[in-house]
């Protein structure tokens, strides 16, 4: 029987429809040869480099994009940017500055009501009602009163320390990953760790019933033990967690790489809970002679706090790690020059307008 040649053609073309990158199916000329990462370029070369690598992650298994936006990472090459030290520094101060503004507020409500609520000056959802209320409707007693300044300098001064601390080993050529680590996380720990000390040092003064009275030793103690702890996890148990994930199930990199870096910190709060409770509950209840606290008072207030304060600092986390850093960092895509400049924020604008006009 005679084959049919309609028929034919129509086979060839659907046996080549089943892989969505086939010549057919981008409309090529036919009869032309072309490879698959011709016809890859041609697919992807008008999509967002990020989104091009989250849809063919088997093409870039060596582009750990998500890292550009993780606190914790100290690759050298997760940015490439050629920008020189001297223009480049104030831009990295005021991305920092940028991205602080945005987790401040949210922030210093949080960690300022937690403190009211275990030193019984407020309950904890009451505290966050009236602090969101003074936001939203009093924004100007909000953003210029203490809490909020004192957040935002905090933040402020741990990413600026990061970004240029990014930026002095750029300058040295400093590549080696353990070296970088190794730098990253002094320079930054010690900013996030004595900053947050300064801080809730003056909210414990602010906040308690107590009179106001040098901060204890122990107090001081466990605020930097509960920092560190949360830099310990953000800079070594988090990588740990996405190697784990990546080879023992098979998780994409990126997407091991980046939700470790924010489940495992914002998971070490728990373990770090108790730690906040009872430094604040030192400052709050002085034990004297006329009025002895025991340990089992103290702990009473561990018991009874544990589950406000674990689940409050474990979001916390989400917003100081999460948003911050996306932030951070995206500016510092934006506005510092680097290689791939249609990475630019004023490429980006160019090209809308050029398409809006045509």
């Amino acid at each position: 029987m005679p084959s049919n040649p309609d028929r034919s053609r129509s086979d060839d073309a659907g046996a080549g429809s089943s892989d969505p990158l086939s010549r057919s199916n981008l409309h090529s000329p036919p009869n032309v040869k072309m490879s698959r990462a011709d016809t890859v370029d041609m697919f992807t070369e008008e999509i967002d480099p990020y989104a091009r690598d989250w849809m063919f992650p088997e093409e870039n298994n060596e582009n750990h994009y998500a890292r550009a936006f993780m606190f914790g990472d100290f690759h050298a090459d997760t940015h490439s940017f050629i920008e020189k030290a001297t223009s480049r520094a104030p831009k990295e101060v005021a991305c920092a500055a940028a991205a602080s503004a945005l987790v401040s507020p949210l922030v210093s409500i949080i960690d300022k009501c937690l403190v009211q609520d275990i030193a019984g000056t407020s309950q904890f959802l009451k505290a966050v009602s009236n602090a969101t209320k003074e936001m939203v409707l009093t924004p100007k007693t909000f953003f210029s009163a203490l809490p909020f300044r004192l957040t935002f300098a905090v933040y402020f001064g741990t990413y600026a320390v990061a970004n240029l601390t990014e930026l002095a080993m750029d300058k040295n050529n400093i590549t080696k990953d353990d070296q970088r680590k190794t730098i990253k996380v002094g320079a930054s720990g010690l900013a996030n760790i004595g900053l947050l000390l300064w801080r809730d040092s003056i909210f414990a003064r602010m906040y308690s019933n107590s009179p106001p009275r040098a901060i204890p030793m122990r107090t001081l103690g466990l605020f930097a033990a509960r920092d560190m702890s949360t830099m310990y996890a953000t800079f070594y148990l988090a990588p740990l967690a996405a190697e784990y994930l990546e080879k023992n199930h098979g998780i994409e990199t990126n997407i091991a790489e980046l939700s470790s870096a924010l489940a495992i910190p914002a998971a070490i709060q728990v373990v770090t809970a108790p730690f906040h409770i009872h430094a604040m509950d030192f400052y709050s209840r002085p034990s004297t002679a006329e009025a002895p606290i025991t340990n089992a008072d103290r702990w009473g207030i561990v018991r009874k706090e544990f589950k406000t304060v674990s689940f409050a600092r474990s979001f916390r986390i989400l917003p100081a790690f999460g948003i911050g850093s996306f932030s951070n960092n995206k500016f510092r895509e934006w506005f510092i020059r680097q290689e791939n400049e249609d990475l630019l924020l004023q490429r980006q604008l160019t090209r809308a307008f050029t398409s809006m006009r045509n």
